[in-house]
């Protein structure tokens, strides 16, 4: 599911190991406070504000979402937050408590076998600046339009995908007590000038997948629902057929004597049952086909090769944003102008299973920029692993299901990230 951060075409992509018609995925996701307590979280630089940096802390990171597929289509609604606090430059000021938010609601559809897919929808942002201990300086929210497109031919070792996110824009800042001076005309809220406006600046994001190894990249996905509709097609037909043949034997009938309407009441009765019983072995033969199927749908995926060496590569480019003020630039009340150009960040990665269907793992490299004017490039380096744990039910609430646990780790001049997380292992 969080392949929508990437792509707004990622909901409708459908996974080898996604068997039945409907699916679904959940994500929670948490880091806990101040494992990012005086970074740079932000890449100001070396020479960047230190003084703010250094009142950062109680950093907290958490998402949610749910994603939905009925065939081709396939629905994300994915959230996540970042929330820390900003120390005060003096004892007479109250600190502050930020959350920043963005929203992805989005639809996509799978076209040709779901060898080409496109998605839409929308990229909500929202922010809220609280004074520790008191209301909300700021309250914002904002959407935009955002598309996708992931093409993967069946068969082949390779895919390619881009994705374009318009600016969002938020002018409808609402806050607990505002005035405004009646000569400048400027407008305050909590000691602090409010900006006209927030942005999000447009981005656009391509990558390329390419797998070396036995194991298929892009393995046709079997519909359940066409892979029972001959069976389906051919059970209605039959009904059809003796529901055709019980009028056409009414029709022939000769009128009805008063004696004969017991006698024909007994038999419409016995054809009725006859009719019940037909469709109740027909039910179960459909029921029993959709298990044989479903098993040999099962038994494909796990007897796919596991070795594989995935490689991936991608350019994310984000676009400029006019007299933009950084976010912590309006907390120092500084003209602290950030994001005067377009940026680009190119990112490289590599998967693996060295231990089949027990560990894999992931490292990469990526290029952040800086959106600040005396900012520069920092490399980050990534690693990652999942491990498969052990078969649970979850006492009975779930079927049973193959746990893993993940690792991360992401490491860069000035800034770490760690963490952990529980899912399926498939």
């Amino acid at each position: 599911m969080e392949g929508v951060y990437n792509n707004a075409a990622a909901p409708a992509v459908r996974e080898p190991f996604s068997l039945r018609w409907f699916d679904y995925d959940i994500s929670i996701g948490l880091a806990f406070p101040g494992a990012y307590g005086n970074t740079d979280f932000a890449n100001r630089g070396e020479n960047g504000n230190q003084r703010l940096i250094q009142r950062t802390s109680r950093f907290l990171y958490y998402n949610l979402g749910l994603q939905v597929q009925f065939g081709q289509l396939g629905m994300t609604v994915l959230g996540d937050f970042l929330s820390y606090d900003v120390g005060s430059l003096s004892s007479s000021t109250s600190s502050l408590a930020l959350t920043t938010g963005r929203i992805h609601a989005v639809a996509a559809y799978g076209l040709l076998d779901n060898q080409v897919v496109i998605g839409a929808g929308a990229r909500i942002v929202v922010v809220n600046i609280a004074m520790q201990g008191g209301g909300s300086v700021i309250r914002m929210a904002g959407a935009a339009p955002e598309v996708g497109v992931i093409v993967k031919p069946n068969e082949s070792q390779w895919r390619v995908g881009a994705t374009a996110r318009a600016p969002v824009e938020a002018t409808n800042i609402s806050t607990s007590s505002t005035t405004v001076d009646p000569v400048t005309g400027v407008r305050q809220a909590g000691g602090f000038i409010m900006p006209d406006r927030f942005v999000q600046p447009w981005e656009i994001e391509a990558g390329i997948a390419w797998q070396y190894g036995p194991r298929p990249l892009n393995p046709p996905w079997i519909d359940p629902d066409k892979d029972e509709q001959a069976l389906r097609r051919r059970i209605a037909r039959d009904r059809a057929d003796r529901a055709t043949l019980r009028e056409n034997d009414r029709a022939a009938l000769p009128p009805a004597t008063a004696q004969d309407l017991a006698a024909r009441a007994a038999l419409e009765a016995a054809a009725a049952r006859d009719e019940l019983a037909a469709r109740d072995a027909e039910d179960k033969e459909l029921a029993g086909a959709r298990e044989r199927l479903y098993r040999e749908r099962e038994a494909r995926n796990l007897n796919w090769p596991r070795e594989r060496v995935l490689l991936l590569a991608s350019l994310l480019m984000t676009g400029a944003s006019s007299n933009a003020v950084a976010l912590e630039g309006f907390i120092d009340q500084k003209r602290d102008l950030v994001g005067r150009s377009v940026s680009l960040s190119p990112r490289f990665a590599f998967e693996s299973e060295p231990l089949a269907n027990f560990l894999r793992v992931r490292a990469g490299v990526y290029f952040e920029p800086s959106r600040f004017l005396d900012g520069t490039y920092r490399q980050h380096f990534t690693f990652g692993t999942d491990f498969r744990l052990f078969s649970w039910d979850v006492f009975g609430i779930l079927k049973s299901q193959t746990w893993r646990l993940t690792t991360f780790l992401d490491l860069a001049p000035r800034y770490q990230n760690f963490g952990f997380s529980i899912g399926a292992w498939h």
